[in-house]
Order: structure tokens, then C-alpha cells, then sequence
């Protein structure tokens, strides 16, 4: 007998409320840990060195490229599954245990090839106990799937609120004593080691688990690993976009240009998150909601795709013209060789929300397999471009690559979208890009007459972001007064506007 039946007690909370109520725990996590990862990686920035960073960010690479677990999807399957049952429960836990623990056995493997390869010990070191870090985050995993597929959600995310701020603990130590790129991986291997308590909540907070003897069943097994398929080669496409960079700048210029870039690399991506946070999710309900709806649809798509602009544009800019104050007064003078890694990529992450934002759209109307695409030609292309461009010009080069990755990306983007919806969202983006770049040649022209390095650090950067939106904002409204305020409500009210069940 199941653990589940198909009809709910009457006592039963909801479905909706409960996941409705579970996004809200979600969220308030990931702005929690966001804020705090924020703070606790500039005080750890301003005490380690670059080199630091980049064992860290190669070492990091060659863990997550050997961990097995992320490339299967099996946590997707399981969740899909509809049965939740000794066996489903059992089979999903086997296997995933059994992929988590090929992660350091693999890297242990590879360790005396990275060795002859001519990689530091110290590289090779870090990502061994990376690996064994990874280990430990999967099998707590196992108990965080179990959990998010009864909807769960508040008591995963209080979990990991807690644990999260925690794990910066020993990492804070080490680093103040010398520690090193080990202060780094202490917070990583901290974290999973903490993560292994969820198994305890899920224990206390589903005892229904534990009442049906877990079995493997081959059959099953076949058909997760039949699911997660797709899904695994879309997880590990990610993976290696956001990391191969890393591979090619710590293998042939070193782990201290790696170590400015990756810090540069992680002030580019802001644009991004702040459109992950803000409209990532309510957009991809409200997609799936008017799948069937075109022109209405539609017409969300372009608001969505103008609002993304309106907020990834000025930001850009802001970073762009106020690189050098940015990192000098978040990292310190010594990281200022970051400023220039910073203004080539975030010229290039402008594009970036967009890309996400065609993705949850092509998701939302059940087009899952051309948003794996996507990333996997900007794979291909950060690969095939970024090998020469980096041993041309190091870093430099490897910058430029990760450009043209995304550039092609949004081309390709658009045509699959244009394949389903008659509006061009292009048309959408390009207002706000044309408006930035007539911000960005009026500063360039005013910095001949208006002297700003005469002023402060903190009062330099703050001119130059007051300028980057407020003209931005201003020339807006002035060139299309009527139609920005009739976007700016309706962006308002979908942002708002709760999704029915």
C-alpha cells in the first residue's frame, strides 16, 4: 500500500495555499541568502587574495565536472513521479546515493591525471575535499527532494536560512588566520555538512517515509533514468557555461587573472538576478497560464521583455561607467584589475535577463527542449571561441568568448520565439538599448568638461549611478511619454496579479 492516496483528508491544507505559501517561504530564502552571500563574499574578498579565488573557481570546476548526480536529473523524475511509495521512494534514493558517491571516486580518479597534466597539488587538493563536500550536499538532497515534493517548502528554506549564514563561520576564521583558499572551501564543505540535518526535519516532518519498507525496483529505475535525461543534459549544459570559463582562464593565464575575473564575472551577473528575483516567477505562471491565449500572450511577453530592459539597461550602464569606484570600494584597490573584466562582461550580461526571460517563455508553452538548446550552443560556441581567444589574449579573450556565447543565444532565442508568437520581442529590447547608448555617449561627452575624478571615491560612484538612471528614466519618458506609463502599470499590476491554481 502507498504512502499517498489520490484523494486528499478534508482536513488536508490546500494544494494552492500551501504551494502559494511555500513560493513566499522560497522567496524570502533565496533574498536572505543573496543578501548575506552578498556581504560575506566582499568581507572574504577584501581579505584573501585573487589567487585564492581562482584555485577556488578551478578547483570548483573539476568537482562539479565529475559530480555525476546534477548530469542524471533523478530528483526531476521524482518529482514528476506521481506515486510517492516504498519503492518509488526507495529506487529514487538508491540511485541518487549511488551517483552522489561517483562524484569523489571519479575526481579521485582523475586527481593523479591533473597531477601529470601539470595542475598545482594545491588545485587538485581543493577539489578532492570539493568533491567529498558534494558528496554530503547530495545525499542531503535525497531528503530536500522528499521533502519539496510533499510542498514542504518553508521548512527547507528556514533550513537553509539558518545553515547558510552559518557555514561562513569557520570560513570567516581561517580567512582572518591565514587560512587561505581553504577558508573558502571550508564554507562549502561546512554548508553540506550542516545540509546533512535535513534528513532529522524530513524524519520529524513526514514520518509517513518511514511507515512502507523503501525497495529498489529496476523498472523504475529505468524510467527515471529515462526522464531525467533531458533534464540532466539541460543541468549539465548550465553547468559548464557558467564554469568553463573558469577551466580555460586557470589552465592556460593562470589561477590570478582567474581570480580578478571571477570576482568580475559575479558583479556582471547582477543585472540577472535582480531580474530572477523580481520577475522571473510571477512571468513564468503567467506564460503558462496564456499559453493557449496568443495575443494576450503576447502582449505579456513584450511588456515582460520592455520591463527587462527597463531595469538590466541603466543598471548596466551604472556598472559599466563606475567599474573602477565599484570594485574599489567594495574590494579594495588591490582588485582593481577586475574593473576592466567587469566593463567587457556586463557590456555583454546586459543581454543575459533576456536570454532567461526567452527561456522561461519557450518552458512555459512546453518547449523545454529548444531552451536546452540554447545553452548548449552557447556551450559550444564559449568553447570553440574561447580556447583561441584565450591563449591570443588570456582573460581578456575569454571574456570575449562568454560575449559571443550570449550574443548567439539571444539570436537564437528570438527565432524560436518568432517560430511561436507573431510579436518581435527584439523590437521590445531594442528601444531600451538604443536609450542607454545615447545616455552612455552623452556621459562620454560631458566627462571632457565636468572634471569627476576631482571628487571623492563614494561621491564619484554615486554621481555616476544617479546619472545612469535618471537620464535614462528621463529620456524614457520624454521620447514616449504615453506608452511608458501605460507599460509601467500594466508591468506593475503582472508582477502583482496572483496565479490561479
Amino acid at each position: 500500500m502507498g504512502l499517498r492516496t489520490d484523494e486528499p483528508s478534508p482536513s488536508e491544507v490546500p494544494l494552492a495555499y500551501r504551494a502559494v505559501r511555500g513560493g513566499l517561504w522560497v522567496a524570502l530564502s533565496s533574498y536572505w541568502t543573496l543578501a548575506f552571500g552578498f556581504v560575506a563574499n566582499i568581507v572574504l574578498t577584501r581579505i584573501l587574495s585573487p589567487d585564492d579565488f581562482g584555485v577556488f573557481a578551478l578547483a570548483m570546476f573539476f568537482a562539479q565536472l565529475l559530480r555525476l548526480q546534477t548530469k542524471l536529473g533523478l530528483g526531476y523524475a521524482f518529482g514528476q513521479y506521481r506515486e510517492t511509495t516504498g519503492e518509488s521512494v526507495g529506487t529514487y534514493a538508491a540511485m541518487d546515493a549511488a551517483a552522489a558517491l561517483c562524484g569523489p571516486v571519479l575526481m579521485g580518479l582523475a586527481a593523479p591525471i591533473l597531477l601529470r597534466l601539470g595542475y598545482d597539488r594545491l588545485v587538485v587538493w581543493a577539489a578532492l575535499v570539493l568533491a567529498l563536500a558534494a558528496f554530503m550536499e547530495g545525499l542531503s538532497n535525497i531528503a530536500g527532494v522528499l521533502l519539496e515534493k510533499e510542498l514542504h517548502f518553508g521548512v527547507v528554506s528556514l533550513y537553509q536560512s539558518v545553515a547558510f549564514p552559518l557555514s561562513y563561520i569557520p570560513a570567516f576564521w581561517l580567512a582572518t588566520h591565514g587560512g587561505g583558499v581553504w577558508s573558502l572551501v571550508s564554507q562549502t564543505t561546512t554548508y553540506s555538512f550542516l545540509w546533512l540535518g535535513i534528513w532529522w526535519v524530513l524524519r520529524r516532518r513526514d514520518p509517513r517515509l518511514w511507515r512502507e519498507p523503501w525497495r529498489f525496483r529496476p523498472d523504475l529505475a529505468r524510467h527515471f533514468l529515462r526522464f531525467g535525461a533531458t533534464t540532466g543534459l539541460w543541468l549539465m549544459a548550465g553547468m559548464l557555461f557558467s564554469q568553463l570559463d573558469n577551466f580555460l582562464i586557470g589552465t592556460f593565464a593562470g589561477v590570478t587573472a582567474l581570480g580578478y575575473y571571477d570576482r568580475a564575472y559575479r558583479m556582471a551577473q547582477w543585472p540577472g538576478l535582480l531580474f530572477n528575483a523580481v520577475l522571473l516567477h510571477p512571468a513564468f505562471y503567467t506564460y503558462a497560464r496564456l499559453q493557449d491565449d496568443r495575443p494576450r500572450l503576447e502582449k505579456s511577453a513584450t511588456m515582460v521583455t520592455w520591463a527587462v530592459g527597463m531595469v538590466a539597461v541603466p543598471l548596466a550602464i551604472a556598472v559599466f561607467i563606475a567599474a573602477p569606484e565599484i570594485i574599489a570600494l567594495l574590494y579594495g584597490e588591490r582588485w582593481l584589475p577586475s574593473a576592466l573584466f567587469l566593463q567587457i562582461l556586463i557590456a555583454f550580461f546586459v543581454v543575459r535577463p533576456h536570454l532567461e526571460n526567452a527561456g522561461v517563455l519557450l518552458n512555459a508553452m512546453g518547449k523545454p527542449a529548444r531552451a536546452a538548446t540554447l545553452l548548449w550552443a552557447q556551450v559550444g560556441v564559449l568553447g570553440l571561441a574561447g580556447l583561441p581567444l584565450t591563449l591570443r589574449w588570456g582573460a581578456l579573450g575569454t571574456c570575449g568568448a562568454v560575449g559571443l556565447a550570449l550574443l548567439l543565444g539571444m539570436v537564437l532565442a528570438y527565432r524560436y520565439v518568432r517560430r511561436e508568437l507573431t510579436v518581435n520581442l527584439s523590437a521590445a529590447f531594442g528601444f531600451p538599448v538604443l536609450v542607454g547608448a545615447a545616455v552612455l555617449l552623452v556621459y562620454v561627452a560631458a566627462l571632457r568638461v565636468v572634471p569627476l575624478e576631482n571628487l571623492g571615491l563614494l561621491l564619484r560612484l554615486l554621481v555616476k549611478a544617479a546619472w545612469s538612471f535618471l537620464a535614462f528614466y528621463a529620456l524614457t519618458f520624454a521620447l514616449r511619454p504615453r506608452e511608458t506609463g501605460e507599460r509601467v502599470r500594466y508591468v506593475w499590476g503582472l508582477m502583482h496579479r496572483t496565479p490561479n491554481p
